[in-house]
Parts: C-alpha cells; sequence; structure tokens
C-alpha cells in the first residue's frame, strides 16, 4: 500500500479505497484524510512527471487532440460567459482590471473577459493550446507554469479546473496570492467531490491529484484570502479576496472527514439519475450536439464573437 501524506494538513492517517479512472479504467488509490477531509490521490507522481505530462499529454489524453475543435471552443465560450456573469458586481470591468487566467488553455475565457473590458491575458502549460490562444485570439497566452508569475501584477487571477492539478496547493496559493495586488479577487472552479449531478462513472481522473469540497478548498485559501462567494450546487465555484495580512496558519474544517466520508457512501446511481437529474443528461446531451453542427465550420474567433453578441454582457 502507498504511504499517505495529506497535502492540506500534514496528517498521515488516511481511509483509502481503489476506484476506476473514468478515462483509462485503470485502477487509482484514493483517500480521505482523517484529519481535514481532504480526498486526494494516496501516492503522487513527482513534480517532474507532472510537468512532462501537462506542457505535452494531458491535452491529447482528454480532448484527443493538441489544438481545440469547434465544438469545444463553444462549449469553453459558453462556460466562459457563465463565469464572468458569476463575477459581475464583485469587479468593475469598465476600470479595465488586470486579468491573469492560470491554465488558460485555448484562451477562450481570456478573449471572452478582454471583450467584456477587462485586461486580460494568461499561462497555460501545453503548447499546442498556448500557441493556439496566441494565433487564434491574438492574445497574451505565455506558456508557463505557475512558478514564474510577477509579484502584485493583477488585480484578479482565475482558475478554472487547475487547482485540482496542482501537486502543492498550499505553496500554489501561497504563489497566487503573491501575483495579486492588494485587495485583489480569485475566482476558482474545481470539480465538487460532494455534489449530486456528477456520474458515478464519471468522477475519479488520474490527472486529477485532489478532489475538493468547499470546507477543503476553503482551508486551502484561507491563509492567504478570505471567502467572499460560493456556489456549490454543481462545480464548486469559490471567489476569494487576498487578505490585507497573511494568517499565521490555515484554519482546517472541523468534522469535515467524517461528513466527507459519509458522503462518498452515498453516492451512487440512484442519487444521480434522481437527484442529480442525470435521467435528463441525455436530452442535454442531444440538444447540445445539435447545436454544436452550426459552428463545425466556424474559425474560433467568429464562435465566441457570436456568443459574446448574443449574451448581453
Amino acid at each position: 500500500m502507498a504511504e499517505f501524506h495529506c497535502r492540506l494538513c500534514d496528517c498521515t492517517d488516511s481511509s483509502t479505497d481503489i476506484k476506476r479512472d473514468a478515462k483509462s479504467g485503470e485502477s487509482l488509490s484514493i483517500s480521505v484524510c482523517s484529519g481535514c477531509g481532504l480526498v486526494q490521490q494516496t501516492s503522487m507522481p513527482s513534480d517532474e512527471d507532472l510537468r512532462i505530462y501537462y506542457s505535452h499529454n494531458y491535452r491529447k489524453d482528454y480532448k484527443k487532440t493538441y489544438y481545440p475543435k469547434a465544438k469545444y471552443v463553444r462549449r469553453a465560450g459558453i462556460a466562459a460567459l457563465d463565469r464572468l456573469r458569476f463575477m459581475k458586481g464583485l469587479v468593475d470591468p469598465a476600470d479595465s482590471p488586470k486579468l491573469l487566467d492560470i491554465g488558460a488553455g485555448g484562451g477562450e475565457f481570456v478573449y471572452m473577459a478582454s471583450r467584456a473590458g477587462f485586461e486580460a491575458s494568461g499561462i497555460e502549460p501545453n503548447e499546442g493550446y498556448s500557441e493556439f490562444a496566441k494565433e487564434e485570439y491574438g492574445k497574451d497566452i505565455r506558456t508557463m507554469g505557475i512558478d514564474d508569475l510577477e509579484s502584485s501584477s493583477v488585480d484578479v487571477v482565475t482558475l478554472f479546473h487547475v487547482f485540482e492539478h496542482l501537486a502543492h496547493p498550499l505553496s500554489a496559493m501561497a504563489k497566487i496570492s503573491s501575483s495579486i495586488k492588494d485587495g485583489g479577487l480569485l475566482f476558482v472552479e474545481v470539480p465538487n467531490i460532494l455534489q449530486a449531478d456528477a456520474s458515478p462513472h464519471n468522477i475519479y481522473f488520474k490527472a486529477h491529484l485532489f478532489y475538493y469540497s468547499r470546507p477543503t478548498l476553503e482551508a486551502a485559501a484561507d491563509r492567504w484570502f478570505e471567502t467572499v462567494s460560493v456556489d456549490d450546487t454543481g462545480n464548486l465555484r469559490m471567489l476569494f479576496r487576498k487578505r490585507e495580512t497573511e494568517k499565521p496558519r490555515s484554519a482546517l474544517p472541523q468534522s469535515a472527514a467524517a461528513e466527507t466520508r459519509q458522503r462518498l457512501s452515498e453516492k451512487g446511481w440512484v442519487e444521480y439519475l434522481f437527484e442529480g437529474g442525470g435521467f435528463l443528461k441525455p436530452f442535454g446531451k442531444l440538444k447540445r450536439s445539435i447545436e454544436e453542427r452550426s459552428v463545425r465550420d466556424r474559425k474560433p474567433r467568429e464562435i465566441l464573437d457570436g456568443l459574446f453578441a448574443r449574451s448581453g454582457q
């Protein structure tokens, strides 16, 4: 059995189970920390293995291409507009705030945020996707990771389905905090390990090192950020504001381990199909498939401009 070490609270005690990777079907050892309730892979890949994987193989493994297809551009554009709506009222794009999207992918959020008034840029470790973003949208998307972030350089940092891939969450939060100006915002979205609307066959992935809930994500940020807004009805979205003074240590969630284990034991097909609305998802996928056919031959920028024009942003 692999040795467990929690990267949030340093606990070495856990409950462990073998799960299946939703993409490959291979076995994954997943542990729930007995101290704070964080769910993580029991044994972590090395930092060098992760660097190589994300810069060369991750997008190919998960999207089957080094460059986003038209349907993925459309999906990313729709998600970008929804995320901009979540931020509305908390930051005013009219002030042209500097925004940095970490793990920018094909650059769709950076482009949409720019259209909305932000001075937006991004970083993306995958060479194919970052080059696509620069060529298609003409935006500042650099091929790099968070270790190279500049200090106090932006007003807003966004990470969408990125934080669960970062092997050292506390050092990542510290680095991100150093890149944000005083009073600036951090917007994190991750899969929610406690959500009811995730298919039991689509939860665990070898590329996801951690599986956050609201208490554990809040604890990961607590030393550097205070919580501003939360939506945990599906994917977990949390908007944080940088603290004036860094706390000496993070406040860890109480009773989270037992509550997380209880929720994980409840998750299954009955919950997914009825409480999570899973029985309706095939109809939604069919509707989306029909809509995506209309953009197959369109240029990426044309797809996003059309979505933005209809959004009323």
